[in-house]
């Protein structure tokens, strides 16, 4: 009988625990997205991901491409409201690893703006950086939407 309350009473605390974490943003992907596709218009949604953002003791990129067809003009949107501290966002016409990179977007000039746009056309891909800032008590989390629409 023991071996059967210990394990019932010990789920919903750590359940609980869990969810007043200090620091961590609850992330409603369906709410991000609709606010995303709602700003998408005209433009047809073509794909969308939700990438969950860690802040740690140092600063962190992480990197996501976007394949893209040559002749179609793309909408990309950012929304960045379950994050508990700004991220920056940079778009680059290549990969990190990449020696000649070009910088077609970032959100440092937007300010604290929690969402955010960049059109482009003429490129196969698209490279999306998060430059995660390091975290001054501990690690904790939070997520950020972008949406893809093409004309």
């Amino acid at each position: 009988m023991k071996k059967i309350i210990t394990p019932l009473f010990s789920i919903p605390l750590v359940v609980s625990l869990m969810a007043f974490q200090r620091g961590d943003v609850l992330c409603n992907a369906k709410e991000l997205k609709d606010k995303a596709k709602a700003t998408l218009e005209p433009y047809k949604y073509d794909s969308s991901e939700l990438t969950r953002i860690l802040y740690k003791n140092k600063e962190t990129i992480k990197e996501i491409e976007v394949p893209l067809f040559i002749g179609e003009k793309y909408r990309i949107i950012f929304e960045l409201e379950a994050l508990p501290k700004q991220v920056e966002v940079q778009i680059y016409n290549k990969s990190k690893e990449s020696k000649n990179r070009k910088l077609l977007f970032s959100s440092k000039d937007k300010g604290a703006a929690k969402e955010f746009e960049f059109e482009v056309s003429k490129s196969r891909q698209v490279y999306i950086d998060y430059v995660i800032p390091p975290s001054e008590e501990g690690s904790y989390s939070g997520c950020a939407v972008f949406m893809v629409g093409y004309k």
